[in-house]
């Protein structure tokens, strides 16, 4: 074993200061699986060559020891990787990467604890490195310089151990499930890929990371989720965009809708720098203010590899006005997401309801029992039983109403010829409306040629089922059965009296055969 001295100047007394950083534990544990996964990626080609396909992350913290220990079987290091992975003033020599200002390890790993060491050897080298940062006694020997340790170890060896001891932040049983989570979220992509597994391991309790990506939204037979590409200028300089935006599928229908869940995943390098659950970003210039109705629907995944990030990585340094642009730039593309996402639920039942997709499908099904009423008044059909005629009489009120104001008018109009009788042929033509009237049908137009009129399914008696799409065409059939009776029994009335059992055992001839 040899031994070679590192100085790590400026002082080191400065590792010290690192503790009062205003980390997260789990941007605080990010900066490592940055290094790791970084170290797989970027060795990627040389690691499938020995058929090595994955990276294993292992994060094991020791509550009784006060530990926490990180590590992973990535590509590893020698000995110039490892010096600048230790030394204070070194930085990275990749800026295009994750690890790209070469300062989470040291960072981390002061903030966590007092005493830190790094182990790690890289495929195919026989050299092993080790050494230890001991901040107390670094600070109080006024030392600025640690010891360097070389072993030899099998060349098929590879990968790096962080240990860090004396801790100085807790992970509490809460913190560790948080860690877990906006982990699982940072690192999706990876997870999604199979490429990088990651282990959370506490006392007996293993976790292993997953992520299931949310679903978007079917509405109106379309998926309600849009990729992004475009790039806009900001100050002579090129910032590309690049994702998808979306609306969450329903709870009810097994989505993740929710304010939690709604929001954007900023991305740098398949990594996300905001996000996760409670942690999406929502710009009010988007998503309006808090609890809005956009703020449970909206979603998505927008990479930013051209803006800056922080040296922490958990937020982008855009304050100069590049956020605004950014989003200046972002919301006219989306505009029609963003509508649709403000409405609730009921709202789009309620236009779903009046949309022409669902005008034919209440036609298609509705048109053969037209048919059938016209095969009854024309004796092509014959009815199972007569019908004893009472001969009461009396007058049927017409029920033709003023529109409401407020009421909403569907654009789709369906029609039903029915013949009536040998000679006489009345078109039945129907549409939907939503209003506050008390009345259920409308009618508009009545002669024997055409009756005109509106179903209100915003009547309170068939409001929870004029809204089902499987209801509609049966509160259609029924109303094309009542109006035929109702047209029926006045042509066979005379001086225009109506018996007042014609329009029931009409409806009952015809009801009795539709339904079948």
């Amino acid at each position: 074993m040899a031994n070679e001295e590192l100085d790590i100047r400026p002082e080191a007394g400065i590792l010290g200061v690192f503790s009062r950083l205003s980390y997260k534990a789990w941007y605080a544990i990010a900066e490592f699986v940055d290094n790791s996964t970084q170290s797989f990626f970027s060795n990627e080609a040389k690691l499938k060559k020995e058929k090595i396909g994955q990276v294993h992350v292992q994060i094991k913290y020791l509550q009784n020891e006060n530990e926490l220990i990180i590590t992973d079987d990535a590509y590893g290091m020698e000995i110039e990787d490892f010096k600048r992975a230790v030394k204070l003033d070194s930085k990275s020599d990749h800026p295009d990467t994750r690890n790209e200002f070469g300062m989470g390890l040291k960072t981390a790993a002061s903030w966590f604890g007092e005493i830190w060491s790094v182990e790690t050897t890289q495929l195919d080298s026989e050299n092993k490195y080790y050494t230890e940062v001991n901040i107390p006694l670094l600070r109080e020997q006024k030392i600025n310089s640690v010891k360097i340790q070389k072993s030899n170890c099998p060349k098929s060896e590879h990968g790096t151990t962080v240990h860090i001891k004396n801790l100085t932040k807790q992970i509490s049983s809460k913190t560790r499930d948080k860690i877990c989570s906006l982990l699982e979220s940072m690192y999706r992509r990876d997870l999604e890929s199979g490429k990088v597994t990651i282990e959370f391991i506490t006392g007996n309790n293993s976790k292993q990371l997953s992520f299931t990506p949310y679903e978007p939204l079917s509405y109106k037979g379309e998926v309600w989720k849009k990729n992004i590409d475009f790039t806009f200028e900001f100050k002579k300089k090129a910032y590309k965009v690049k994702g998808f935006v979306g609306i969450l599928k329903d709870r009810k229908a097994g989505g993740k809708s929710g304010f939690a869940n709604a929001g954007f995943a900023l991305f740098r390098r398949n990594r996300v720098i905001i996000g996760g659950e409670g942690q999406n970003y929502k710009p009010t210039e988007i998503f309006g203010e808090a609890q809005s109705t956009i703020s449970h629907k909206l979603y998505g995944e927008i990479d930013l590899d051209d803006f800056p990030v922080n040296q922490a990585k958990d937020g982008f340094v855009w304050d100069n006005g590049l956020e605004d642009e950014f989003l200046k730039s972002l919301k006219p593309r989306i505009k029609n997401i963003i509508s649709l996402a403000s409405k609730t639920v009921q709202e789009r039942n309620d236009e779903n309801v009046l949309s022409e997709e669902t005008s034919n499908n209440t036609l298609e099904k509705v048109q053969p029992y037209a048919e059938k009423i016209s095969a009854i008044n024309t004796g092509h059909i014959n009815l199972s039983s007569s019908q004893t005629k009472t001969p009461e009489q009396e007058l049927f009120d017409e029920y033709i109403v003023e529109s409401n104001k407020e009421e909403k008018l569907s654009e789709s109009v369906r029609e039903y010829p029915i013949q009536m009788n040998q000679i006489q042929k009345t078109v039945f033509r129907i549409s939907w409306k939503q209003a506050d009237s008390t009345n259920w049908i409308d009618v508009k137009t009545d002669t024997d040629d055409l009756v005109e009129l509106y179903i209100n399914i915003n009547h309170q008696f068939f409001k929870p089922f004029s809204k089902n799409p499987d209801f509609q065409p049966i509160i259609e059939k029924f109303v094309i059965a009542f109006m035929a009776a109702e047209k029926k029994a006045k042509l066979a009335g005379s001086d225009g009296k109506i018996p007042s059992t014609s329009i029931r055992n009409f409806l009952n001839d015809f009801l009795s055969v539709v339904g079948e």
